[in-house]
């Protein structure tokens, strides 16, 4: 079995809010995407929960996308590097460390998932590595605690561009 090292990125409006008329897009910003899909391109596949399967355009990926989801989730036109999987965030992991291949020594999992998913995996010592992104203009709807999401990380790497401050945490020692 390989080991997974998980990443996951979220964007959030200044008020901790993760999305905007039901989808994180209008929070994000030309800076974000382009640093969402380099964040991509160092991955080996990426994890999200059903909704938001259902709420964003993962219609195409660049790498294999898993789906945790206890509701089967139709992607229109068919996403055809998506497989559905009904599994604990623990369990997918450690499916993955035994079936995925990539040719690695290390699988890493880049993590896209909405807030109930990402705070379950951070609430699970899940995640490795975290990359937030505060828009510092823009607030909307379903707002989390930023600290209590950071609260068992360290703040690494934080830079502003433009209205969005780019944060980049890792997972404190126990």
């Amino acid at each position: 079995m390989k080991p997974v090292f998980v990443t996951a990125n979220l964007i959030v409006g200044k008020d901790g809010s993760t999305s905007k008329s039901g989808s994180s897009i209008p929070l994000s910003t030309q800076e974000d995407q382009v640093r969402f899909n380099a964040l991509r391109l160092r991955n080996d596949l990426i994890l999200i929960g059903g909704n938001t399967a259902r709420r964003e355009p993962y219609k195409r990926t660049p790498i294999p996308l898993y789906i945790l989801t206890h509701t089967k989730v139709r992607l229109q036109p068919k996403n055809q590097l998506a497989k559905q999987y009904s599994l604990s965030a623990k369990e997918m992991i450690s499916e993955i460390g035994a079936k995925f291949e990539n040719g690695n020594e290390v699988i890493n999992l880049l993590v896209e998932a909405g807030p109930s998913l990402l705070t379950q995996m951070v609430s699970d010592s899940l995640i490795d590595q975290l990359y937030l992104t505060v828009n510092l203009e823009l607030t909307g709807d379903n707002q989390i605690s930023i600290s209590d999401l950071t609260g068992s990380f360290e703040l690494v790497e934080s830079e502003i561009v433009g209205c969005c401050e780019f944060r980049v945490y890792k997972k404190l020692a126990k």
